[in-house]
């Protein structure tokens, strides 16, 4: 990360404290006058985790907004937007702190499978066999989304009949995503782009430049040879964001989907799921 990114980090991370200590302080004063001093402290704190996780979020929101209009053309999680909001564990005043972002496009999305062609139902039987299940396993889901359409997640199959084992093996290679999305060669899997690709020797050659270069382009592609998998491309418009923030007793862990889309002309970011785990003294996950 260049000094530039890191000074973005940690004015970010500075504005979101202040911000914090500000709105807990301002909860303290306006709390009921006979309220214990440690139960006001501990609303206090829990305000602070809740600022720090929303405005973290809100940063990422922002990032990926900008990332529409700075580099459309590839997504991937060494780019400047991710750099500037990804923040490994640190401890600040409040407490400890952190922001993760996962591409959930970095997995092949189940859903395609609700209007499969010739190709994508091939890759489904090589996939199940890559990962020792029956190929079967590909056909009998195919007939389930048929019927459905999309699903949520993959244990919504649960109730139609496929395995747990199958789906605990699709697992960290499969979703189900929100939107209608390719697989990112930016941040597939090697193990899966072996299976897309049907050679594991491209799939490292791949997986080398990668990690080299930050990233892929076509034209990597194209100078290593390789032909572009189907239902593969190099953007992603759905991530999931996991934030840790702490203070006094409270911690919060905030995990938040987000989409974005450019459908008819417009370009937006959506938070389409979020999930709390809230923890402190005498409390339960919300």
């Amino acid at each position: 990360m260049s000094p530039r990114s890191q000074d973005a980090g940690v004015v970010l991370v500075n504005v979101l404290v202040v911000l914090a200590i500000a709105g807990g302080l301002m909860l303290v004063l306006i709390s009921t006058q006979g309220a214990a001093t440690d139960r006001v402290l501990r609303a206090a704190d829990a305000a602070v985790v809740e600022q720090i996780a929303f405005g973290a979020e809100a940063s990422v929101v922002d990032a990926l907004r900008r990332d529409l209009d700075d580099g459309p053309e590839t997504d991937h999680l060494n780019e400047p937007w991710a750099l500037g909001v990804i923040q490994n564990e640190v401890v600040l005043p409040t407490g400890e702190f952190s922001v993760q972002v996962t591409d959930l496009q970095a997995k092949f999305d189940i859903n395609q499978l609700a209007d499969a062609n010739a190709g994508t139902q091939a890759f489904a039987q090589r996939l199940m066999i890559a990962l020792d299940q029956p190929p079967q396993i590909a056909n009998q889901i195919i007939r389930i989304l048929a019927f459905t359409g999309p699903v949520g997640s993959l244990d919504d199959l649960l109730s139609f009949g496929v395995a747990p084992e199958a789906l605990a093996a699709m697992r960290p290679y499969v979703t189900a995503l929100p939107v209608q999305g390719t697989v990112n060669l930016n941040s597939v899997d090697p193990f899966l782009l072996g299976v897309m690709l049907q050679n594991r020797s491209q799939a490292s050659q791949l997986i080398r430049l990668r990690e080299g270069r930050g990233s892929l382009t076509l034209e990597d592609l194209s100078r290593a040879n390789v032909l572009r998998p189907q239902n593969s491309g190099l953007i992603s418009n759905a991530y999931s964001v996991d934030i840790l923030a702490q203070a006094g007793d409270a911690e919060i862990r905030l995990q938040s989907t987000i989409v974005r889309s450019t459908e008819r002309g417009a370009k937006t970011v959506e938070i389409t799921g979020r999930r709390f785990v809230y923890e402190q003294p005498d409390s339960a996950e919300q």
